[in-house]
């Protein structure tokens, strides 16, 4: 197993709705939460037959969730767009170009294959935030005990499907330099790990003149290694990626919503570069504008963002947290260090397309590799850890908040330090699985490990 299997607590949250499917996710779960999310969408649009487009990742289980979506759409006067396996991001820019009033997305992001989920999308073609999410799940529970009844109003589904992977990706390369990248003639490996990303890669390669090395790209939800896109489960990809000595390589998650980055000596980097590269790329440009990022991610996106004269905002873990600060702060760009690239200017959700096409236009315009561009990157060591929920965090906050005094101290979500020497810690609860986590920088190995033992002596 990718890591160890757990039975999670039915929870609607920010991140959606994740479980094992036939288990901790089942035909009555799905049917009451499409039920539920259809209640908010038409009081929010004020609509009695509003149109949701739905969208999933591959995964084997996902087409069967599908049909039962539709079908329980069609039940309550909901007109179902089904756009089958698009990736995540290109369903919430498919929810604004096509000005649908909702979405609803078939995936359990990184997970292993035996999960499946939910995740839904509001009439601003924005994730669900924490008041909708409650308001959802409250309603989600009045219909699991019975307190409230669906009203049935057929409706038949949407025949005309465009096609909403193409019109994604074009618009991706109207806001990208696609004749430079053009001009280098990169040659590039991408593993969609047989997943969503399937249905998008080829395209965006051959528009873009690259010499393309296609890696599990067929749509069917077996993946070929563990999903998480980090550096453990992706042997095989790394060794093909020195075996066809490409210029660069890129690995979706399944549902493409996290981009990592292979470098031309077939290397994974830190998936925290992603977002880093991309910051650097967009600030060349945009001196000044404002940059978010979410609490556990690297300090090298801040650093960049003072090399260009921007402000950097920390918003809480979660990608619609950084949405909602990006649109709060008029940010330029922003992110998670988990290979989340977030340019509302494309797209307001983490986008690993978008991540390719900003990262190859550095690449294009630096006549630079990889390698040298992450030598102009302020170095940090990172560490990370994670532990089962056993403990009362509010304890270990306050005797934390008293071993590091004099440290700048943020709790908007769990508790973040920050020392005068630029290291920190974040210390949070996980929003999709039932762990803690800690992640922490410093320009020391030593002052790193310094700090995890410290916290870890006071939980």
């Amino acid at each position: 197993m990718c890591y160890n299997q757990y039975m999670q607590k039915r929870k609607l949250n920010v991140s959606g709705y994740r479980g094992v499917w036939g288990e901790t996710l089942n035909e009555d779960i799905v049917k009451w939460y499409v039920w539920a999310f259809v209640d908010f969408t038409k009081k929010v649009t004020r609509k009695t037959h509003p149109t949701i487009l739905i969208g999933r990742d591959g995964r084997a289980t996902g087409g069967e969730i599908r049909d039962i979506i539709v079908k329980e759409l069609s039940k309550v006067g909901v007109v179902a767009v089904d756009g089958d396996i698009l990736p995540t991001p290109t369903v919430l820019y498919s929810v604004r170009s096509h000005s649908c009033d909702g979405g609803i997305i078939i995936t359990a992001s990184h997970n292993p294959i035996e999960y499946n989920g939910l995740k839904f999308v509001n009439n601003k073609a924005l994730f669900t935030i924490e008041d909708e999410v409650n308001e959802i799940e409250n309603s989600y529970t009045a219909y699991e005990k019975g307190e409230k009844q669906i009203i049935e109003d057929y409706t038949d589904p949407e025949k005309n499907i465009p096609n909403f992977s193409h019109e994604h990706i074009d618009h991706i390369l109207l806001n990208i330099d696609v004749e430079a990248i053009r001009a280098r003639k990169f040659k590039v490996i991408a593993d969609m790990i047989n997943a969503s990303a399937s249905v998008m890669d080829s395209y965006l390669f051959e528009k873009l003149g690259v010499e393309f090395i296609p890696l599990n790209n067929i749509p069917n939800g077996q993946f070929a290694h563990c999903p998480e896109p980090i550096r453990e489960n992706l042997i095989s990809t790394m060794e093909l990626a020195k075996e066809h000595k490409v210029d660069i390589g890129f690995v979706h998650d399944p549902d493409a919503d996290r981009l990592v980055v292979i470098n031309e000596k077939g290397d994974v980097i830190l998936e925290e570069y992603t977002i880093a590269l991309a910051i650097k790329n967009v600030l060349a440009k945009n001196h000044g504008r404002p940059v978010v990022l979410n609490l556990s991610t690297s300090k090298m996106g801040e650093d960049i963002a003072k090399e260009y004269g921007s402000e950097c905002f920390r918003t809480k873990v979660g990608e619609g947290f950084v949405v909602e600060g990006i649109l709060k702060h008029k940010a330029i760009i922003g992110g998670e260090g988990n290979g989340g690239v977030i340019y509302p200017i494309i797209n307001t959700a983490r986008d690993s397309f978008v991540g390719i096409g900003l990262i190859l236009e550095l690449l294009a315009k630096t006549e630079k590799n990889i390698s040298e561009l992450l030598e102009e990157i302020p170095k940090y060591f990172m560490k990370k850890d994670k532990w089962p929920i056993g403990m009362d965090l509010k304890d270990s906050y306050e005797k934390l908040k008293k071993v590091f005094v004099g440290a700048k101290v943020d709790e908007q979500d769990g508790i973040r330090f920050d020392f005068s020497d630029d290291s920190w810690v974040h210390l949070r609860p996980s929003n999709t699985e039932p762990i803690i986590r800690l992640f922490g920088e410093a320009k020391t190995q030593e002052r790193i490990e310094e700090l995890f033992s410290e916290v870890k002596k006071n939980m």
